[in-house]
């Protein structure tokens, strides 16, 4: 590292702090913002010197002249906060950026280092007069959006720049949905206000518009925002979050509503997932966009429909051909081919192992993107079938780490620890989820009515399954036969049966077998079989897991029965 102006001008270093100010991956505070700025400008003034505890408690953190730096450690904890987050945007945004501001351990005072061979930016333009377009950023597969500033009302003296901070907090959260591109505050700013949309859409290539305005009242946090589609000025989402205002709580209040917003927005099945996807209604497959193709994989998991298998299969086939690094497309194919393994969907025979295909896909997605919790979630089913349970839930774990408000990856992850008997924590997830997103698919409904069957809430367990609404897979109808029969509704039972022997005809022959590979606990086998054969069901009790679940081994086995 070199001192301050041996190599760093002034103007370079200043420019430097803006862009680390502005840019969504700095996750500072609003006091550390102003502790960075006030470290950088007393250096470059030439007053390193002065950077002490002390003047740093009376500049920055309005302490008085009584302030004792060996009773209160608020500089010391802080600093440590601000030396993360500025390690935090070296790793992200600010990877390529020629200079680095460091703040050295045991040590207030900041240093500069010029790293050669790094993009220079150039500073006497600023970056809000530099914002690229959209398409610049190979953000085609994915929508984009521009937070705008939010407008503040109400008495915020007390809270200087809550309004930057909720935007702040809004776009880290909306950066964790690895399916859109977000553009930050600092672009919009480039702009007059009002912002012209038109304007925007020609410059940008920003699809929606994120805006709105935060109100402090009496007793009262308020947020109000708006979604507007850009190409045609339309507001297509808007909600008013309302909260009892805590002046000690603020900053948890503010980042839950910026959290609950984001997964609202961009969650698979949320409000962009829908707007994209009615964008998208009626184009052949053949002329689909990749990101419309992701879109039609979404459409097909709502119910795993048998039909819309292999058309989806081969639309991202194509997609991964033309487009070799898109890690979505890679991570949806891969879980296309878990699906064809775990319901027996595609051609028999075929000489692709479809949990092979899925692993080197999910793999190949990791490695693509190694931070989307989309790719994890990928992996994490192909080591489920794979039957490698542990690497299973550490890639499950991985990706919720990644992203907490991804619903999908949580309620995933809820079905498996039911599947493994682990009811508490399994509930609460899939719980969770739905609460957070009602719109996602019914299948994973299958772990809750699970769990209330095993504690012997029968009525709730059919309430549940009867909501998977899966028609091409067993298990929603194998949970409600069951629940039926405990409840005494034996015609309804049978019934329930019949339509499992449709989807199935040689359920029953293969069960053991088929649970087995979806790693159910055995006790639990055992329980289901018993429960299928309470409705109905005539089951074979052979626990023969080696042999392949083809078609005609399926056959053969009903016809042993």
């Amino acid at each position: 590292m070199d001192e301050p102006g041996s190599k760093c001008a002034p103007e370079a270093v200043r420019s430097q702090l803006d862009r680390i100010l502005d840019s969504a991956d700095f996750d500072a505070t609003e006091r550390n913002r102003r502790f960075l700025r006030y470290i950088v400008e007393e250096t470059l003034a030439g007053q390193r010197e002065r950077i002490k505890a002390y003047n740093i408690a009376l500049s920055v953190f309005g302490r008085d002249e009584s302030f004792d730096p060996q009773m209160d450690a608020i500089v010391r904890i802080e600093a440590r906060r601000l030396r993360r987050s500025l390690e935090r945007y070296y790793l992200t945004a600010g990877k390529t950026d020629r200079i680095r501001i460091d703040i050295p351990k045991g040590a207030y005072a900041p240093v500069f280092c010029d790293r050669p061979g790094e993009p220079s930016h150039d500073a006497a333009v600023p970056l809000r007069a530099r914002a690229p377009k959209a398409t610049d950023l190979d953000r085609r597969n994915r929508p984009s959006i521009l937070v705008a500033p939010f407008e503040e009302e109400g008495d915020l003296s007390a809270f200087p720049g809550l309004a930057r901070g909720f935007v702040r907090k809004l776009i880290i959260a909306l950066t964790r949905f690895d399916n859109l591109y977000i553009f930050g505050p600092e672009t919009s700013h480039a702009h007059d206000s009002p912002i012209d949309v038109p304007k925007l859409c020609a410059d940008l290539d920003a699809d929606y518009m994120l805006t709105g305005g935060i109100v402090l009242s009496a007793g009262h946090f308020e947020v109000e925002t708006l979604l507007i589609h850009v190409r045609t000025g339309r507001t297509v989402w808007a909600e008013n979050i309302d909260r009892t205002l805590n002046p000690a709580e603020i900053f948890n209040i503010r980042n839950a509503i910026a959290n609950s917003i984001a997964a609202t927005l961009a969650q698979t099945y949320g409000v962009i997932h829908y707007c994209a996807a009615s964008d998208s209604d009626g184009r052949a497959p053949a002329s689909m966009a990749s990101f419309a193709c992701v879109l039609r994989f979404h459409d097909y998991m709502r119910n795993y429909n048998r039909e819309q298998h292999e058309q989806v299969r081969a639309c991202l086939e194509r997609t991964i051909i033309n487009e070799p690094d898109y890690a979505e497309a890679h991570a949806c194919l891969s879980q296309v081919y878990s699906n064809a393994y775990r319901f027996g969907f595609g051609p028999e025979p075929t000489p692709i192992d479809p949990c092979e295909r899925a692993l080197e896909l999910a793999c190949r997605a990791v490695e693509l993107a190694p931070r989307s919790s989309t790719c994890h979630h990928a992996l994490a089913l192909a080591y489920w079938f794979k039957r490698d349970v542990a690497a299973s839930l550490r890639a499950y774990e991985t990706g919720l780490a990644l992203n907490p408000n991804n619903t999908a990856i949580m309620a995933d992850l809820g079905l498996r620890l039911a599947l493994l008997g682990n009811w508490e924590r399994a509930a609460q997830l899939l719980e969770d989820s739905y609460a957070r997103n009602p719109g996602q698919p019914g299948s994973f409904r299958v772990g809750l009515a699970l769990c209330h069957y095993v504690h012997g809430r029968y009525a709730a367990s059919l309430s549940e399954a009867r909501r998977v609404r899966a028609p091409d897979v067993a298990y929603g109808t194998v949970l409600e036969a069951m629940a039926l029969a405990q409840l005494g509704r034996n015609d309804e039972a049978r019934l329930a049966v019949d339509r499992l022997l449709a989807i199935d005809p040689a359920f029953g022959a293969h069960v053991w077998a088929d649970l087995e590979r979806r790693n159910l606990r055995r006790d639990l086998i055992q329980m289901v079989v018993e429960g299928l054969r309470m409705a109905g069901l005539r089951c074979n009790d052979r626990r023969d897991t080696d042999r392949p679940m083809t078609e005609a081994s399926r056959v053969a086995d009903a016809r042993q029965l």
